[in-house]
C-alpha cells in the first residue's frame, strides 16, 4: 500500500487552510461584524428614542450596549440594546395603548398590549417588526416610562 502523499504546493495549502480554519481568520472579520450591528444599534435607538419621545419627554439613557447572543459566548453573535427612561404625563398611558399602539399596527408592526395592573398603575406594550423588539412599561404612578429594544442577533 502506497503512503498518501501531496505535492508541494498541495501541502502548503492544506497547511494554510488548518490554520485558518483554527484561527478564524477566513470568516469574516470581527470588524465587519461589529460594523453591521453597530448599524443595526443605530437603528435601535432610532426606534427606541422615536418611541420615547410619543410617549413622554426628558429621555434619560439607561442602557446602550451591544452584547453577546448567547452571555459568555463570543461567536454567537451580537445583540444591540437600548433602554431610555422618561417622564409621562396623565395622557401617555391612554395614547400609548391607543394611538401609538394603532399607528405601529398599521405600518406593520406586530403588537402586544399586555394587561394593565390597576394595583401598580402601569401599562405596557410592546412592539416587534423583523429583527427588531421595542416595549415601553409605563408607571402612571412614578411618572415614568421605560422604553427598550432589540435590534436582534447580528452575525
Amino acid at each position: 500500500m502506497r503512503p498518501l502523499t501531496f505535492p508541494r504546493h498541495e501541502g502548503h495549502l492544506i497547511a494554510a487552510l488548518v490554520v485558518c480554519v483554527s484561527l478564524s481568520g477566513c470568516g469574516e472579520s470581527g470588524s465587519e461584524l461589529e460594523k453591521r450591528a453597530e448599524g443595526r444599534a443605530d437603528e435601535t435607538r432610532t426606534l427606541v428614542d422615536d418611541l420615547a419621545a410619543r410617549v413622554g419627554t426628558n429621555p434619560e439613557v439607561k442602557q446602550d450596549a451591544t452584547l453577546d447572543c448567547v452571555p459568555g459566548q463570543d461567536d454567537s453573535g451580537l445583540n444591540p440594546t437600548y433602554t431610555v427612561h422618561v417622564a409621562t404625563d396623565d395622557t401617555s398611558a391612554a395614547r400609548l395603548t391607543s394611538e401609538v399602539a394603532d399607528e405601529l399596527d398599521a405600518e406593520g408592526w406586530t403588537v402586544k398590549r399586555d394587561s394593565v395592573d390597576p394595583s401598580a398603575e402601569e401599562v405596557e406594550v410592546r412592539f416587534a417588526k423583523g429583527e427588531f423588539n421595542v416595549g415601553v412599561l409605563i408607571n402612571q404612578e412614578a411618572g415614568r416610562a421605560s422604553v427598550g429594544g432589540s435590534g436582534g442577533c447580528v452575525r
